[in-house]
């Protein structure tokens, strides 16, 4: 009996001494799973980070990326940006720099600060933002609101700025409100992950514009830092040019190639930044433009000797209007230098009226050619010299036709046809003589079957004037047709004996004459 007792334990405790062998192995096992598994991986750069961003923890979504000095319009390795969204209050978030396996954490700094109005130069964001030194601290930078927001760092100078993308604008001479006020892309409903800006209906003409968030151009970093090479300061680009389908921090003007009306968005997403769309979703009603005053305004505009420059327009009046909706403004003996930045037509006497540059237009006449454009869209004199201009406005096709010619060498009219001696190649039309209305010209006429016509602007088919019906080949009515969407009227017949000729036209009185030249 006792002898069985004795085997019964032996064999018990061998069986819980397995037991815990077995124990010990698994445990073991898991924790050698545990070492197999492979560490995360954080890429070097500088992140944001913390509990009021999209991720609390590294993400290569998060790392900032270089940007362009807006002062130079060049990349800067040591400036750094993210648009990110970021929830308000607690627990906030940092900038955080991972060199390797070192982290260095940074927070707001002992004078980082609210930038007010009184603190901001004219051209930043108009509303309240957040400028200042950082600190190698674990303290949270917070914002006071939901939203998407524009983190600014300069590793270099170690200053940040964070400002609210509160909307995305559009602004420039394309659109409602010129180059003095934006018409605002209104945000959607807050989302961590994606933003979207949009505006319908908004009216675009032929012309150039941009985008820009909050009201600002550019946000200083620090004004008086000198990199060298006459480089002073460091700005972020607030704005976005180029193209709609390839944004550019501060890029060129954006030209909008078919005026009508438009649906733009502007859509944020986290890890793949901007898009934005212009979708048209109608045409333009015609502009009354009959009280419309234009001026000649830049730096290149030389008045009694001296650059005019982009405060003040020059010689601002109202157009001759025909037909009602073809408007016409001139400016005569215009001196214009290759310096100055170029000039642009401007409405009144700011820029929150209509402004047209070069983008614009159709460029027309003898010294078309002599003109060139820039990032800003301006009408840029490739040489000095005096000129006669003529700016015309067809507000139902949104045609706006740049005309310069040297002065005193400005025709207003000219003939073509296969009757004279241009045929009909609109670029190589003869110039009459004339102004104000009335115009004539001494020329070779083909003979019985041939033709002609008179047009107002080489190398384009509108404005034109022919005849009807009741036009004879020594005179009757002219027919105008102001626009290329208009019939075409009927040419003028020649003569039936070809030779030379005096032609008499009169466009205010819509009349025509040929007679032998004696």
């Amino acid at each position: 009996m006792k002898k069985s007792n004795f085997f019964s334990t032996v064999k018990l405790s061998w069986m819980v001494l397995l037991a815990l062998v077995m124990v010990v192995s698994s445990c073991k096992k898991d924790d050698d799973d545990d070492d197999d598994k492979p560490p995360v991986i954080v890429l070097d750069g500088i992140y944001v980070k913390g509990g009021s961003t999209p991720f609390a923890d590294f993400d290569a979504k998060g790392i900032m990326k270089a940007t362009r000095n807006e002062v130079n319009q060049t990349d800067r390795a040591q400036l750094l940006e993210l648009f990110i969204t970021l929830k308000a209050g607690d627990p906030g978030f940092n900038i955080v720099k991972v060199a390797g396996s070192a982290r260095t954490t940074y927070g707001p700094g002992a004078n980082w600060a609210v930038v007010g109005e009184a603190d901001r130069i004219n051209d930043e964001p108009k509303l309240d933002f957040w400028r200042g030194a950082v600190a190698e601290t674990e303290t949270a930078f917070k914002v006071p609101a939901d939203g998407l927001y524009h983190v600014i760092f300069d590793t270099e100078l170690g200053i940040a700025v964070v400002v609210p993308v509160q909307y995305w604008g559009l602004i420039g001479a394309a659109t409602p409100g010129g180059w003095g006020g934006d018409t605002q892309l209104a945000a959607g409903g807050f989302n961590m992950n994606t933003m979207t800006f949009e505006a319908t209906n908004v009216v675009l003409t032929k012309a150039d514009f941009k985008f820009r968030y909050s009201g600002g151009w550019k946000v200083i970093v620090d004004d008086n830092v000198d990199l060298g090479g006459g480089v002073v300061g460091v700005r972020v680009n607030t704005n976005f040019g180029g193209a709609v389908n390839a944004l550019v921090p501060g890029g060129s003007n954006i030209a909008n190639e078919t005026g009508g009306k438009y649906t733009a968005k502007m859509v944020w997403t986290l890890g793949t930044g901007y898009a934005a769309t212009m979708t048209k979703t109608g045409d333009l009603d015609a502009f009354n433009y009959t009280n419309t005053e234009l001026g000649l305004i830049g730096g290149s505009l030389i008045v009694e000797g001296v650059s005019w420059g982009w405060e003040n327009g020059y010689q601002l009046h109202k157009p001759v209007v025909e037909n009602e909706t073809n408007y016409t403004w001139t400016w005569s003996n215009i001196e214009f230098a290759v310096d100055g930045g170029g000039f642009k037509i401007r409405e009144g006497a700011d820029w929150n009226g209509l402004s047209f540059g070069y983008p614009s237009v159709v460029m027309a006449g003898l010294a078309a050619d002599n003109f060139e454009t820039n990032g800003d869209g301006n009408f840029v004199p490739k040489a000095g010299g005096v000129f006669d201009i003529t700016f015309k406005i067809d507000a139902v096709a949104d045609i706006k036709t740049f005309t310069i010619n040297p002065a005193g060498a400005a025709p207003e009219l000219y003939i073509l046809g296969d009757g004279s001696l241009a045929g009909w190649d609109n670029t190589a039309a003869l110039p009459l003589s004339g102004t104000g209305g009335n115009y004539t010209i001494t020329t070779t006429l083909g003979g019985a079957g041939k033709y002609i016509k008179f047009i107002t602007t080489l190398g384009q088919w509108a404005p034109q004037y022919g005849t009807d019906g009741t036009g004879t080949s020594t005179g009757g009515p002219l027919v105008f047709r102001p626009t290329e969407s208009e019939p075409d009227p009927s040419a003028i017949p020649c003569p039936e004996a070809a030779g030379d000729y005096v032609i008499t036209v009169n466009t205010n009185a819509l009349t025509y004459t040929i007679a032998p030249a004696k």
